[in-house]
């Protein structure tokens, strides 16, 4: 079973996954079938609709239902959770039910619980005891994406069972279609969900510093995330569609369209590990991002990117007007070859299904 509190977190990637081990795993997806339900559907072995709000911090009736849900998976079946937020909803479900199968559980980033702000700080104390009660009862192995992470939750939950570190969700590289030509004028862009922790405010001021540079273009692909208390609001999100200065896209297809751009801006404030930084490169965009555990170990192994200190918009400006000479040192033949190597999905299902084996 994979289980996630979006559709999209079970869609987005793992849908790829699940077609890759169909032969030797059967996947029942676990979440809201929502706007990507059709699709989950069609992938997936068999799909289970969890109805939970993600508007709300706590949706008691999506909680019972996933209770619910929890009571009828078999003793030898296999659970696996993606994201933090499921997981502290299923360590919640776990005091209503008896966990009688193993469970894997994925933290693919920290999130929102530790971006530092004050409410998440307060969310944080509110809930460690409850996470250091039970996650050693009902978790058997927690799956980090970068060594980072893994420190910090560890630390946190005092989580004593079994880690291990797996690098990436899956790039599906023979979907991807490659660069070829640069454009004039030079087009910049943005993808992500719109929220504040994403770096959006950031890459907006880029969009103010070259205003009047009619050799660049700025486009932003993505969507708000208003279930999530980072997400910019309704009227910031007007503000980015009436601006004149930049293109909003709405959601693209990354696998086939992002090459027609040339630089890709991260400006992220964490990150488990960077899946559009990955796509850039193996596209053959200029990656410039935001120096972090989930970014740095991407650009080292692939010596592809550049990083950024601080999420310092004066730096991505400066290296954006170095552009021609920037994307002369990257060697994408090189990178490509690293991120079919470690990052794809052939990789990281061999990965997964050792992990699999290994619990059974």
């Amino acid at each position: 079973y994979f289980l996630a509190h979006w559709d999209w977190i079970l869609e987005r990637s793992r849908a790829d996954i699940v077609t890759n081990i169909k032969d030797e795993f059967q996947i029942t997806s676990i979440c809201p079938l929502d706007e990507n339900g059709e699709k989950i559907q069609e992938t997936y072995f068999n799909s289970i609709n969890w109805n939970i709000s993600r508007e709300k911090i706590l949706d008691i009736f999506g909680l019972i239902n996933l209770t619910k849900i929890l009571n009828n998976i078999n003793s030898k079946d296999t659970l696996h959770i993606f994201t933090l937020k499921s997981l502290f909803l299923y360590i919640l479900a776990t005091f209503f039910t008896q966990k009688k199968y193993k469970v894997i559980a994925s933290i693919t980033g920290l999130g929102f619980l530790f971006a530092g702000t004050r409410f998440a700080n307060f969310l944080k104390i509110i809930i460690k005891p409850i996470i250091k009660l039970r996650i050693n009862k009902v978790v058997d192995v927690l799956i980090f994406q970068n060594n980072s992470n893994m420190e910090q939750f560890l630390k946190y939950s005092n989580f004593k069972n079994k880690t291990t570190l797996l690098e990436g969700s899956g790039l599906n590289t023979k979907k991807i279609k490659i660069k070829q030509k640069l454009n004039d004028p030079v087009k910049i862009i943005f993808v992500g969900r719109l929220m504040i922790e994403k770096g959006i405010k950031e890459y907006l001021k880029l969009v103010d510093i070259f205003s009047n540079n009619e050799k660049i273009e700025f486009y932003i692909a993505g969507k708000p995330d208003f279930g999530n208390k980072s997400s910019i609001s309704k009227k910031e999100f007007l503000d980015i569609k009436n601006n004149s200065n930049l293109n909003y896209l709405g959601e693209i297809d990354v696998y086939r369209e992002l090459y027609k751009y040339d630089i890709l801006i991260q400006p992220s404030y964490h990150e488990g590990f960077s899946r559009i930084f990955l796509e850039g490169i193996y596209c053959g965009l200029l990656c410039i991002v935001n120096n972090l555990p989930g970014t740095k170990s991407i650009a080292e192994k692939t010596k592809s990117g550049i990083l950024i200190s601080n999420n310092n918009v004066i730096e991505y400006a400066s290296e954006i007007e170095n552009y021609y000479s920037n994307y002369l040192d990257q060697n994408f033949e090189y990178s490509r070859q690293i991120v079919d190597k470690l990052y794809s999905i052939d990789a990281i299902s061999e990965k997964l299904k050792e992990i699999y084996y290994e619990l059974n």
